[in-house]
């Protein structure tokens, strides 16, 4: 028998002690929990919870009765590596395992891991394993009833440009069929379900987004359904976020040329969509969702978040990612729409704190929703432009009015009119009171000039 003298490790998530071989079966428990939170992890005979050293005998018959409890109570199996090492002069088994099967059960039970401690997991968080593994294992790579032929060419050049410009992918010339095979989304002459989702020209994702008045979904201002594939729809939601939030105007360097900028940083945005689009479910009929409200933006995606963890664990610790949609990471991943595989969550939370907003995230059994806030002009008292006066707070109509100028600057009394359905002196009084508080600029005369928008 060899052995090494190691150090004292520590009891956490990834880790557990056990006195002597009497604790066989908490140690199986403890084996399934680990394998169900972090795919591998030690258990340790010989050490009490606090790590002090337990003397007791051991020998070959030891490390076999180990191997077989393993053998019989974990579900899927594994082969585990049995072994002794020497702790401060004292002898100690160590088990180490890992698998990706999961969930694993012991004894026909499941467990969790939670610190240092198992929990038997509740029949909804088994479910959501279950699933989850199934899905991944089996919805990506099967056969879509889209062929090579539907693969849209724009978007596929459009990515191999990207993925060669960026130094991800060699530059072997642009050939359709190759490309996608290199990418591993072909079966045969069709797309895969991970192809079809991401070039297919039959527009297979739908993309639902609104603009509303308020903080509710009550009055909306502007709603949008759109249809196509992830590349197309990712550029489709940006645009429309950008498009439908507020900006500040600052001059260039030139003293002449002025720049816009977006009340949330468009990379927050664009990394937030691309997230959303990358860790969906699409195994079933869905569709993605981006409400802008009065007072913040709300990015829905469907299929809950694909991790036992929340979303905030991935910010403050190094954790291993599961992803629901590993071939469509990695795709996207190539052409650097994703930076890096499981950073997506930190990424948007540190420019989030460096813009200065506040995000929040809501998870269901159904979908995942990341917010951003953004000043409520409903609510919140504006400071303002040129005179420093403090603008009131906005009406319903007045927001309308607002977007449909941010919209279109040059618009008329008259399409004003139509497009809110009000009176010619109930528009008048509305420009003015927007005029009055700060809001909105005449530039140029009533018949060739436009609505500046603050």
């Amino acid at each position: 028998m060899f052995w090494k003298n190691i150090v004292v490790p520590n009891e956490d998530e990834y880790t557990e002690f056990k006195k002597t071989t009497g604790e066989l079966n908490e140690a199986m428990v403890s084996i399934s929990s680990i394998l169900n939170k972090h795919r591998k992890g030690k258990v340790y005979f010989g050490l009490k919870n606090d790590g002090k050293l337990v003397q007791f005998t051991i020998t070959d018959s030891t490390l076999r009765d180990v191997s077989r409890k393993i053998f019989e109570a974990i579900r899927p199996q594994i082969i585990p590596t049995v072994t002794t090492n020497v702790i401060d002069g004292n002898e100690v088994i160590v088990v180490e395992f890992q698998g990706d099967d999961v969930p694993y059960s012991a004894f026909g039970k499941y467990y969790i891991r939670t610190a240092d401690e198992d929990r038997e997991l509740t029949p909804a968080e088994l479910r959501k394993i279950m699933v989850g593994q199934e899905y991944a294992e089996n919805w990506e790579n099967k056969t879509s009833d889209a062929t090579i032929s539907d693969a849209d060419d724009k978007t596929l050049e459009r990515f191999y440009r990207d993925a060669v410009k960026c130094g991800r992918m060699p530059d072997y010339g642009y050939d359709k069929e190759a490309i996608l095979r290199r990418l591993g989304v072909l079966n045969g002459d069709a797309l895969t379900n991970a192809g079809r989702v991401l070039f297919s020209s039959r527009n297979p994702i739908v993309l639902k987004m609104a603009v509303f008045a308020t903080e509710h979904k009550e009055t909306f201002l502007d709603i949008v359904r759109e249809e196509g594939n992830i590349f197309q729809l990712i550029d489709t939601a940006v645009g429309y976020i950008i498009k439908n939030i507020r900006c500040r105007v600052e001059m260039e360097g030139d003293g002449i040329h002025r720049k816009e900028i977006p009340e949330i940083p468009a990379d927050t945005m664009r990394e937030a969509v691309i997230n959303s689009f990358v860790h969906a479910r699409y195994d079933l009929p869905v569709q993605h969702e981006i409400d802008i409200f009065s007072d913040r933006i709300s990015i829905v995606n469907p299929g809950s978040f694909a991790n036992e963890f929340e979303p905030i664990d991935f910010v403050n610790r190094d954790i291993h990612s599961f992803l629901r949609n590993e071939t469509i990471a990695r795709v996207l991943y190539l052409c650097k729409d994703v930076e890096t595989f499981g950073s997506g969550i930190r990424k948007i939370y540190s420019l989030c704190n460096t813009a200065g907003f506040e995000i929040k995230y809501e998870n269901t059994d159904t979908d995942f929703k990341i917010e951003f806030s953004r000043i409520d002009r409903n609510k919140s008292p504006l400071s303002g432009h040129e005179n420093g006066r403090i603008n009131d707070h906005i009406s319903d109509l007045e927001q309308a009015v607002l977007s449909c100028l941010r919209e279109e600057p040059g618009m008329i009394n008259a399409e004003l009119i139509k497009k809110t359905g009000k009176s010619q002196r109930t528009i008048t009084r509305v420009l003015a009171s927007l005029k009055g508080k700060g809001l909105i600029n005449r530039i140029g005369s009533n018949k060739t000039g436009y609505w500046q928008v603050k």
